[in-house]
């Protein structure tokens, strides 16, 4: 869901003179919980500018650009994600600094590298396909004619001559590849892989505006994505490989949002969908529901967790309100207890205007409950027991309650099962680096059957 926790480490600089040097590697854990995340900062200055980088092994995620600021011995950063890091110098090898993000402060000790070698990630993914593969891939590019984006992707296919049911992988939030790469792993393409030698065509593309495909994913909506998916419902159409009767969409997390609303608005030559983690119910409880089961699963106590529970509620009823921009940051600073007045608290008011940009607005208004009911197509719904960003609990429900009979359709929760269908010990999001497991195949399984029935 858009607004999950990824921890990547872009520093904010401006160049003020000083006496120590920053150049070099840093490094420090991030502890949450029982969980680790090591990460690696990269400092140097080039014709008086600084340039850094930043690397998050576990996540496999490496050289990441951005900026830092200095004023004397304190240093202040600013990460992509909405993450901030403030801290002083102890000495001349040691930053003792403050993690802060989604409103959890964590302390984060930064040690400086001597002799530190920059070694390659070595991230064991035992799914992650290789080639030669046994069927045909193929470099695609169709064009969605509402917005004129081009998008580019990979279709796969049997060899064997025929006709095949096809599908579409639409990603979860956040700009991403057509494999869906999270956390060093490939998800789409170990899910392409085991459809396509099921018998399965299957066509993935990068998101707008990310790798190949054009357009800006900044300034877009679900309504626009929503449009990309139908343009590659019409490209898969075309092909001499696929059966025109049996195209469906295989959505994960917002994907599967957005495949419920396509079926629910009875897009044509949509023939079933799976939606693996897609949510069920209104946005603005969803916000309010993952909140709690990411802050249960750190360990808060029930009392700050229904404190916590009570001020996203109102805070979400603001952002989803009509309330113009103005009007609605006064309210979500007052539902916090930060004045108006008081000019502090700068990585607060940040996070505060970022939820109130049009496009995130625009996705916490959406309540699919309207849609659901309207579903007549075959639906295979899956959840994981530990899912702590779609809670599996609530969205099986509204499906139960809301979606049409259809002998055909599948409502399914894996127990022991994680966000990303991984088989997990907690569902906590700094997990998901940590298992060399992409994805359960348990579930592979049964998504590969599931159509093949149809």
């Amino acid at each position: 869901m858009r607004g999950v926790v990824f921890l990547f480490f872009a520093l904010i600089q401006s160049c003020i003179g000083f006496s120590q040097s920053y150049e070099g590697l840093w490094q420090g854990d991030l502890r949450y919980g029982s969980a680790s995340l090591p990460f690696v900062l990269k400092l140097e200055q080039v014709d008086g500018q600084w340039n850094v980088t930043a690397d998050s092994p576990k996540q496999g995620v490496k050289g990441i650009p951005g900026k830092v600021s200095f004023k004397g011995d304190s240093l202040f950063v600013q990460l992509q994600g909405g993450i901030r890091i403030s801290g002083d110098l102890s000495g001349i090898d040691t930053i003792k600094s403050t993690f802060v993000q989604n409103g959890v402060e964590l302390p984060l000790v930064l040690l400086r590298q001597t002799g530190m070698r920059e070694e390659p990630f070595r991230l064991n993914r035992p799914q992650t396909p290789q080639p030669p593969y046994g069927y045909d891939t193929v470099d695609v590019k169709f064009t969605n004619d509402y917005d004129n984006v081009v998008l580019a992707g990979t279709m796969t296919y049997p060899r064997k001559a025929g006709c095949y049911p096809a599908v579409v992988l639409l990603t979860g939030s956040g700009a991403q590849n057509r494999d869906e790469e999270l956390f060093g792993h490939q998800v789409f393409k170990v899910l392409a892989d085991y459809l396509t030698k099921q018998g399965i065509v299957v066509l993935r593309y990068d998101d707008r505006g990310t790798a190949e495909s054009g357009g800006r994913f900044e300034a877009s909506t679900i309504e626009n994505f929503s449009k990309d998916a139908i343009a590659a419902i019409a490209f898969l159409k075309k092909q001499k490989q696929v059966d025109a009767k049996k195209i469906g969409i295989i959505g994960h997390s917002e994907g599967g949002l957005i495949a419920e609303l396509l079926a629910g608005q009875k897009l044509p030559h949509l023939s079933y969908i799976v939606s693996l983690a897609g949510p069920a119910i209104a946005i603005d409880k969803l916000m309010v529901e993952q909140l709690y089961a990411i802050g249960k699963a750190a360990g808060m106590n029930e009392f700050n967790l229904e404190i916590a529970k009570q001020i996203n509620i109102k805070n979400f009823a603001v952002i989803k309100s009509n309330a113009t921009t103005t009007e609605a940051y006064r309210a979500l600073l007052n539902n916090v207890g930060v004045s108006a007045e008081d000019k502090g608290n700068t990585e607060l008011r940040g996070e505060l205007m970022t939820m109130l940009t049009p496009a995130y607005r625009y996705f916490i208004r959406i309540e699919p409950e309207a849609y659901l009911s309207k579903i007549t197509i075959p639906v295979f719904a899956a959840f994981g027991s530990l899912d702590v960003q779609v809670p599996a609990t609530p969205n099986l429900k509204s499906l139960a309650d809301l979606l049409p009979k259809n002998k055909n359709s599948v409502l399914k929760e894996y127990e022991g099962v994680n966000h990303l269908f991984q088989r997990a010990k907690t569902g906590q999001v700094a997990e998901y680096s940590q298992i060399e497991e992409t994805m359960s195949p348990q579930v592979l399984k049964d998504i590969g059957d599931w159509i093949k029935g149809l």
